[in-house]
């Protein structure tokens, strides 16, 4: 099978000839990163992997030649919103300094705060390498007359214009490289609640789900049009399947309730789902981190199709959660902490293990967690991949 035959076959649980494999980012301050780099010359000189023309996805969306020497069936295309909004660089208390950016604040400093469209919070620093590192602080609209003020100045969500859909870029991407990559459209960004809590905080997110629904919904609802708006012109590609995502997550239980969750979400992810369903003709399977086996049973109702992250960090019953919904696309599932530390025996051990738990009758997509981790080496994401293209095979034993 090439990867969209066996991507595919996965997707409508038939067991296709191995597991495909799903590699989520290998971030350019990674350890993995720099390794491949230093090894282009032998990897590229005459004889080397990619003295192979077929190992060169020089793609008109992209080069993917790194993922695919890693290992990767499946890749994402994403859409999201387009904003004309400047980064807004803060002083130590927290007022925003006029007339600067992040660059010239970097070359001062170690590290700068700044809020982003959205109203949260973040550092950014430049690593010695000379990459830039950001990470969530906190939320910069505490209260609801700063939220309503600063969408009524920014722009909400749902009046945004969309990224286009590269249609040409697709299809030929498709016929030229479909054999050796699966493209998945992706709904980018604007998520329900994790781009919303962030603008306040959970202590503050939590206070208005109380005191003022209203406000939460509204600012829910924009975000589910924003997505609509994102799925017409992903509808343009004719997919099979839709990535979106929203981390709903943390260690051994979910962040929200299923209470809430059926409250403020359920319903607009549904409108979601059902778009995808009814309108596309596709499948749709969500990014999560963390643990949200609770919330699985309204997600489904909803019309969710599958769940990509799966860490086994955040105590995720695999097996269970393969068993009691047999028809859910599952995708990751491979512990970051054994890919970065563990050996090239723990390793195939680890991913023979999540294979034999999530793969059989098909419906699963192998692959780390999220992106690897700062200090994974390459030899154990070279482990990893061989791992999954050799215990992956069917029938599984």
């Amino acid at each position: 099978m090439n990867a969209t035959e066996r991507v595919e076959a996965t997707i409508n649980f038939q067991e296709p000839d191995r597991v495909p494999t799903y590699i989520m980012g290998i971030p350019p301050y990674s350890r993995c990163y720099k390794e491949y780099v230093e090894k282009e010359d032998e990897l590229f000189g005459e004889g080397g992997w990619g003295d192979n023309d077929e190992n060169i996805l020089l793609t008109p969306l992209g080069d993917y030649t790194m993922k695919y020497y890693f290992g990767a069936d499946v890749e994402m295309l994403g859409i999201g919103i387009h904003t004309d909004f400047s980064k807004k660089v803060l002083d130590e208390d927290d007022n925003i300094i006029e007339d600067t950016s992040i660059e010239k604040e970097l070359e001062k400093k170690d590290v700068v705060r700044y809020v982003d469209y959205f109203g949260k919070i973040n550092g950014v620093k430049r690593l010695p390498s000379g990459e830039r590192y950001n990470w969530y602080l906190e939320g910069y609209l505490k209260k609801k007359e700063d939220i309503l003020d600063w969408y009524e100045t920014y722009g909400w969500c749902a009046d945004k214009n969309t990224s286009t859909a590269q249609v040409d870029a697709y299809k030929r991407f498709k016929k030229e490289f479909g054999d050796r990559l699966y493209l998945i459209p992706q709904i980018g960004g604007v998520q329900l609640y994790e781009s919303l809590w962030v603008i306040m905080g959970q202590a503050r997110f939590a206070y208005y789900c109380r005191k003022d629904p209203d406000l939460i919904k509204k600012l829910i609802n924009d975000r589910k049009q924003a997505q609509l708006n994102i799925l017409d012109e992903l509808k343009k590609y004719d997919p099979m399947v839709v990535f979106g995502g929203d981390d709903m997550g943390q260690k051994g239980r979910p962040l929200l309730s299923p209470r809430m969750y059926k409250k403020f979400f359920k319903e607009p992810y549904s409108e979601i789902f059902n778009k995808v369903h009814n309108e596309l003709g596709a499948k749709i399977f969500n990014h999560s981190c963390g643990n949200i086996e609770d919330l699985l049973p309204d997600a489904i109702e909803a019309g969710l199709d599958g769940w990509q992250s799966l860490e086994p960090a955040s105590l995720i019953d695999h097996r269970r959660v393969k068993q009691k919904y047999p028809n859910f696309i599952l995708c990751g599932g491979l512990d970051s902490r054994e890919i970065s530390f563990g050996t090239e025996e723990s390793i195939q051990k680890h991913v023979k293990e999540q294979i034999m738990k999530m793969g059989g009758g098909g419906g699963y997509i192998c692959g780390p967690t999220h992106d690897f981790l700062t200090e994974t080496p390459l030899d154990n994401c070279l482990a990893m991949r061989d791992a999954i293209q050799e215990c992956g095979h069917y029938p599984l034993n």
